[in-house]
């Protein structure tokens, strides 16, 4: 991968910055926080700047891009902290688009924001190959998901099941009386639940290789949050040990310090890298799950210490609310569970660490 941006991308960067800083004060995100919802207004400007089609052809309402501007579309989105199903519906969608025949309509009722698909996937064995909920011969779903992110903004779930054609994705119209959603308390908090599919209508779009697609898709962009957490937290630690004085001197000013940001730095830097390597490798169709995974346990590991180093240079300002470095602790920390911990992503490169090694 040419790891200079072309100038659209560069130019779609710099628009979407200017647009989140402006339209996404961080006070609108703690109002999200305490009253427990979603940012439906911004949703809704998302839909309608058409960032939702970046990496959609044109003939279906989409801006002709791919894997690289989707992440570019999360990263910045992640950067305000924003609490909206960015990851989640471009991950359900591209999935639909890339691997589900005949989804052309339902993808394009995305991208106009007339329909709002989420992944239901995880149970209570934790496992994204294992799933046990069942679909009978008349296409009802029985059995839980948990850890379903947005599950109540969402007019659809797409659900990974065991049906009379083996393990798919089965897509679930959330409307349905069948479908129970019970909000769970988060780490990041931002919207998440359980949900109870009690025999409810679902339709067979994907097949296992959709399945695995979708993990793959999630994972991937889940990595473009991490590393917005990253950036931010970097970023803000830089700003305040500049001009936070001891001893008459900036903070930044003391060795030790700038030992601890420039540790911050290398870590952002090289996962800035593995980010949008395998981005770039999945749109090529290069990619394999096992090199997913190891993107993400290495994002998921350098997240903590990177947010907590921040916190560390920050001293008592970094435990008070009022400062934002918090938003991004709690999301970095959140996401680095989300689609496999860096354990699970671990355990998923050691099935094949005799092969050789082959780079992205």
């Amino acid at each position: 991968m040419d790891l200079a941006w072309t100038e659209t991308q560069s130019l779609l960067r710099d628009t979407l910055r200017g647009f989140l800083e402006a339209e996404v004060p961080f006070s609108q995100v703690r109002a999200c926080e305490i009253e427990k919802r979603p940012d439906t207004a911004l949703w809704n400007q998302l839909v309608q700047h058409g960032y939702l089609g970046l990496p959609f052809p044109a003939a279906i309402g989409g801006g002709d891009g791919g894997m690289i501007e989707a992440g570019i579309l999360v990263d910045e989105v992640a950067r305000r902290a924003a609490v909206v199903p960015v990851v989640e519906v471009l991950t359900s969608a591209i999935t639909l688009h890339r691997h589900c025949e005949g989804s052309s309509e339902l993808v394009g009722r995305v991208l106009d924001g007339s329909a709002i698909i989420v992944p239901a996937v995880l149970e209570a064995g934790d496992s994204f190959d294992a799933f046990e909920l069942a679909v009978d011969a008349d296409g009802n779903l029985r059995g839980d998901k948990r850890f379903v992110d947005y599950a109540e903004m969402a007019t659809h779930h797409l659900v990974t099941a065991r049906g009379p054609d083996g393990p798919g994705l089965y897509l679930v119209d959330a409307a349905d009386p069948a479908v129970k959603c019970e909000p769970l308390a988060t780490l990041g908090r931002t919207p998440q639940s359980l949900v109870r599919y009690d025999g409810a209508a679902g339709q067979r779009v994907g097949d296992a290789d959709a399945v695995a697609a979708l993990v793959r898709f999630g994972r991937a962009l889940t990595c473009a949050q991490i590393l917005a957490c990253m950036e931010v937290s970097l970023e803000q630690t830089v700003a305040y040990t500049n001009v936070r004085e001891q001893f008459g001197r900036p903070l930044a000013a003391f060795q030790a310090v700038q030992h601890h940001a420039a540790n911050m730095a290398m870590h952002n830097e090289s996962s800035r890298f593995l980010t949008y390597e395998v981005l770039d490798a999945i749109e090529r169709g290069d990619a394999t799950d096992e090199q997913v995974a190891t993107v993400k346990a290495s994002l998921s590991r350098a997240v903590s210490e990177v947010v907590m180093t921040g916190h560390q240079l920050h001293g008592g300002q970094g435990y008070i609310e009022e400062n934002d470095l918090y938003f991004f602790t709690i999301r970095g920390r959140d996401r680095a569970l989300a689609w496999g911990t860096a354990e699970e992503c671990l355990e998923i490169v050691a099935r094949n660490v005799e092969e050789g090694a082959r780079w992205l």
